[in-house]
């Protein structure tokens, strides 16, 4: 059974892709361009369940013949850009990174790569530069979709037929709803998951139920049509990281989708016509192969360039993307479309095998660490996960959203007597607790440790959207009125997140959007406002409560993954100090809120202030790596052997709380 070909699907298809694509390589105006995921899976669901519907109709559906068509399919251009993915990442990844990839080998080969990358989607997990098959969990998520679709579909045609559309309509609603509810507590699983998705699937389901009149007059189809392609232009040049995704914000690509696929069914139309335009067309018919390359192949640009492309590298790399994707159809996808290249079974054991050989490579490399016999000692990053320090202080971390009562907080310093101070903050307190670990234990003074990564210690400011932390910061105020022998708080963040809102240079991740608790009597709401109004109000109360109070601004923060680029720099013999290091201009430029307010309070307040920048920042730059050793452990965090080096800038406070 064959479905009548249509040259605008395959058009639309190349808008999907492209959107993508562009997104990816960060075209100025593509900020949306991840929704083409989105059309992918409406057009998948279209497509899919009219094949199947017309094979049940004419009692010619056979389970074994459909995922025969599905590993034709998806299987040989994934297992080869798989193989080609593992060849480059054993020459460019060192060992930890070579370990990680091992994972999404095998994730991706049993198709749950998204279920992985889920898991993976924490606050210091590895940025998505080091994961050339990070893509792959869209196709995770529908290869799980068709594990039980096509059961259901026979089921419901058999039995239910006159319930179908029904019930895949309230499939479709109730997917939608757990997505939006999810979308606020868990946005990674709304984003990964696939019962936070098959909504996007069904709506193509439905439309190819016919469920809409085929008699629809030809000025509204092209009404219809126009409005569709509007919702796809609106959303991929519209959106933007920081749009809430997928939730409501997916309904515009996903109906728009189904528009133009309805507006173009059994008649012409503008649209329909402007889609079987031929080179959308040709892009379309390779749009798969297109989608399996392009992410390794920006992955590893990106990885061995370290800094970002430069717009004529970016054409060049968009140049060899599209000839390797059109060698793949051409090579790989097209023959092993037609029977005649393997039969069924031959098919299903180029399947087995394919998919035995990906997990016992990927399980080798996992249980040999990622062989780092592969390079010498110094042409390794810093092992993030035998990093003894940095797990032990991440115990420490107290969760915002499930406070104990009474706290329990981690000792500090010496460790030999009654703890005196506490350092106070989010991330950027754990790594610089090491830090004061090695000057108070010189001093002979012992502390506590509160901290919880996100937050920063500023009364009466929440972060929009994300973890409460003004119970955390509130709670820590009652510890300290209930530990009078706390005399000294040292507060640590990373200030120019919260005073910014924005992301430094290549950093990943959305803006951050400081709200006041409380209605702001001044109407002011700015993030540099409400920074200012919450540090002012932290350093207030603590010196209303009688404490000594220690500001340590901000560590330069780099914009870069800092491991990552320290391998492939020593590996390829550049020093990493001249490829990304911040020059003292760009640090003062980012933290001129963060010092004018830091030197506001100092001049009204007996505060001291502790600066790591001057042991960072010499000659005019600030160093990222010293004795050939990463001082940052990603793109702002101190790692272990940044925190000692600067750990003697600690030295006057511990001194002072000495002298009292």
């Amino acid at each position: 059974m064959r479905l009548t070909y249509r040259a605008d699907i395959d058009g639309l298809r190349a808008i999907a892709v492209l959107a993508v694509v562009f997104y990816h390589a960060r075209l100025k105006y593509f900020s949306g361009g991840y929704v083409g995921v989105d059309i992918f899976f409406v057009i998948s669901g279209y497509l899919i369940t009219t094949i199947i519907l017309r094979e049940l109709d004419e009692n010619g559906f056979s389970l074994a013949r459909f995922y025969e068509r599905r590993i034709r399919r998806i299987f040989p251009a994934l297992f080869a850009c798989m193989g080609g993915t593992l060849l480059i990442s054993s020459i460019f990844f060192d060992a930890n990174e070579f370990q990680e990839f091992s994972k999404s080998l095998i994730a991706t080969t049993l198709f749950s790569s998204n279920i992985l990358f889920w898991t993976q989607s924490g606050y210091f997990d590895a940025p998505s530069e080091l994961k050339p098959l990070l893509h792959t969990w869209s196709l995770a998520v529908e290869e799980q979709f068709y594990i039980f679709f096509p059961l259901l579909l026979f089921f419901l045609v058999r039995y239910l037929r006159p319930q179908l559309r029904f019930i895949l309509i309230s499939i479709a609603i109730a997917s939608f709803a757990v997505n939006v509810y999810y979308l606020n507590n868990d946005p990674s699983g709304a984003f990964y998951l696939v019962h936070m998705r098959i909504w996007e699937l069904i709506i193509g389901s439905i439309l190819a139920t016919n469920y809409f009149s085929k008699k629809t007059l030809p000025y509204i189809r092209n009404l219809l049509g126009l409005t569709g392609l509007g919702m796809l232009i609106g959303s991929i040049f519209l959106y933007t990281i920081d749009t809430p995704f997928p939730g409501t914000a997916a309904v515009l690509p996903t109906l728009g989708t189904a528009l133009i696929i309805y507006s173009g069914d059994r008649s012409e139309t503008l649209v329909n016509r402007i889609l079987s335009f031929w080179p959308l067309v040709f892009i379309g018919q390779i749009s798969y192969s297109l989608y399996l390359w392009h992410w390794p192949m920006i992955v590893f640009a990106r990885y061995y360039a370290i800094i970002e492309l430069k717009p004529l590298e970016i054409i060049a790399l968009l140049v060899a993307i599209l000839i390797i994707s059109t060698l793949s159809w051409h090579f790989v996808e097209k023959p092993f479309r037609q029977k005649t290249t393997l039969s069924r079974i031959g098919i299903f054991q180029f399947a087995g095998l394919s998919m035995l050989l990906t997990i016992t490579i990927g399980s080798l490399i996992y249980l040999n660490g990622g062989f780092p016999e592969r390079f010498s000692s110094k042409q390794t990053s810093i092992n993030q996960d035998s990093d003894i320090q940095w797990k032990n202080w991440g115990q420490c971390d107290l969760d915002a959203d499930n406070l104990s009562d009474p706290l329990t907080l981690c000792p500090i310093g010496a460790r030999t007597n009654a703890p005196t101070f506490l350092l106070w903050g989010d991330s950027h307190a754990r790594a610089l607790a090491t830090s004061i670990q090695i000057s108070a234990s010189q001093g002979e003074t012992t502390g506590v440790v509160a901290y919880t990564s996100g937050c920063a210690p500023l009364l009466g400011i929440d972060r929009e959207g994300q973890k409460p932390c003004g119970e955390f910061n509130a709670a820590i105020i009652n510890y300290l009125q209930e530990h009078p022998n706390l005399e000294t708080v040292i507060l640590a963040s990373r200030w120019a997140l919260s005073a910014e809102g924005t992301r430094y240079k290549n950093e990943e991740g959305k803006s951050l959007i400081l709200i006041s608790e409380v209605p702001n009597p001044d109407g002011v709401s700015s993030n540099a406002n409400l920074f200012k109004a919450g540090l002012n109000q932290t350093v207030n109360k603590l010196l209303e409560m009688g404490r000594k109070v220690v500001i340590v601004t901000q560590v330069p923060e780099i914009g870069y993954d800092v491991p990552s680029a320290f391998s492939i720099a020593m590996r390829t013999g550049r020093n990493l100090n001249n490829v990304i290091a911040p020059s003292l201009d760009e640090y003062n430029d980012r933290n001129i809120i963060v010092t004018s307010v830091i030197e506001t309070i100092a001049e009204k307040s007996n505060i001291m202030i502790v600066d790591p920048s001057k042991a960072l920042c010499m000659d005019e730059r600030c160093l990222i790596v010293s004795d050939e050793r990463p001082l940052y452990r990603d793109d702002d965090h101190l790692s272990t052997f940044g925190a000692q080096y600067i750990a003697h800038i600690f030295d006057p406070v511990f001194e002072d709380i000495q002298n009292k």
